[in-house]
């Protein structure tokens, strides 16, 4: 369900809740290796999903998206912050205070779908063994049993249930990605990570990939987090985007909201530089001068200053919190000037699935 309004409410309730994420890692040097520094790659992320929703987190890369995902599935172990699960139960746990027993039955509820299907995939097992490794870790059901979930998985990410007998090699980049995605339904999560999952994909493949992701989320009432740097592939299936810079969440608000109404620099910049399906349409793109800093040693006060057309010294001193915007409570916002900016708004071209009849 997409909410296209931005005026609306959102009911549904919050599935995960995460508050001052941060995963630092260690740079060390010398015979002892001693830590000299860190590389901060989370650097105190806020962000919520619904249940049932689709969460779009986008931005350059490096800047945190993938470790942000992986730290909530706690495979990165938290530096700070809490992330909050909503259980089966209704009750919200705190994942970053639990054990990895705890952690192990918690993740039947949270899988991920990883960006390379060609590396993700165990080129020496089976289709088959792939598929219901995660109900033999979980010690759920018999042979019969994982057999018969792994043919009516297959089939829901529509392939064939005699492929099971087969293995990752004999598939083409799509096929693939298909049983990757059949692999983190088999536990029936309700939440998705899905990490750059069709960035390796052709054009023509990521469109049938993306209407499977959409379908299964119909049909399995999935709550996803969609990890991508193609903005028009978020837009596409995101009810909700959030944008990063170096560790940040700088925006946060409804797909189309974003693309109508963007309140921060980066976001305006990072919409410019989307290309329309049109060659005849002329667009202005906005080039951001200078280098994207360094995670290790980055900028004080809000990390986009140096590179933003809009900075005043204050920007330089003092952090911008994410907060809602005066006009739309649904509209998070990190920059000081926020209220008073007029960006540059883009209208939507034609899409990604558009384009290929999806």
């Amino acid at each position: 369900m997409t909410n296209t309004d931005a005026s609306v409410k959102d009911t549904r309730q919050v599935l995960l809740d995460v508050k001052g994420l941060k995963k630092y890692f260690p740079i060390r040097s010398g015979f002892f290796q001693k830590t000299t520094g860190y590389v901060k790659a989370v650097d105190g992320v806020d962000l919520f999903i619904r249940e049932g929703e689709t969460l779009g987190l986008v931005g350059e890369s490096g800047c945190g998206k993938t470790t942000t995902g992986r730290a909530i599935l706690r495979l990165y172990e938290l530096t700070d912050g809490t992330v909050h699960f909503r259980s089966e139960s209704g009750e919200m746990i705190d994942l970053s205070g639990l054990s990895k027993d705890e952690m192990k039955a918690i993740r039947r509820e949270m899988q991920i779908i990883f960006q390379d299907p060609f590396s993700s995939l165990n080129p020496r097992m089976s289709i088959e063994r792939l598929i219901a490794e995660p109900l033999v870790v979980h010690e759920i059901g018999d042979r019969a049993s994982r057999h018969k979930r792994v043919v009516e998985l297959l089939e829901a990410v529509g392939m064939s249930g005699q492929v099971a007998a087969r293995y990752p090699h004999e598939f083409s980049g799509g096929q693939r990605q298909r049983i990757g995605i059949a692999r983190a339904l088999a536990l029936n999560p309700r939440l998705i990570i899905c990490d750059e999952p069709v960035s390796a994909l052709d054009v023509s493949v990521q469109a049938q990939v993306l209407n499977i992701m959409k379908d299964l989320q119909e049909q399995m009432s999935l709550t996803y987090m969609f990890i991508a740097h193609d903005l028009s592939v978020v837009e596409h299936i995101s009810d909700r985007i959030g944008v990063m810079y170096l560790g940040r969440i700088v925006e946060l608000t409804h797909s189309e909201q974003l693309y109508q109404n963007p309140r921060h620099p980066y976001t305006e910049a990072l919409l410019s530089a989307i290309p329309y399906a049109d060659p005849d349409m002329v667009q202005e793109e906005i080039l951001l001068e200078g280098n994207v800093p360094d995670p290790a040693n980055a900028p004080p006060g809000c990390h986009f200053h140096p590179r933003c057309l809009y900075a005043k010294p204050i920007c330089s001193k003092e952090i911008p919190q994410l907060v809602p915007t005066k006009d739309n409570p649904e509209h998070f916002v990190a920059c000081h000037r926020a209220e008073e900016l007029e960006l540059i708004p883009v209208q939507p071209p034609e899409r990604l699935l558009k384009q290929v009849g999806g």
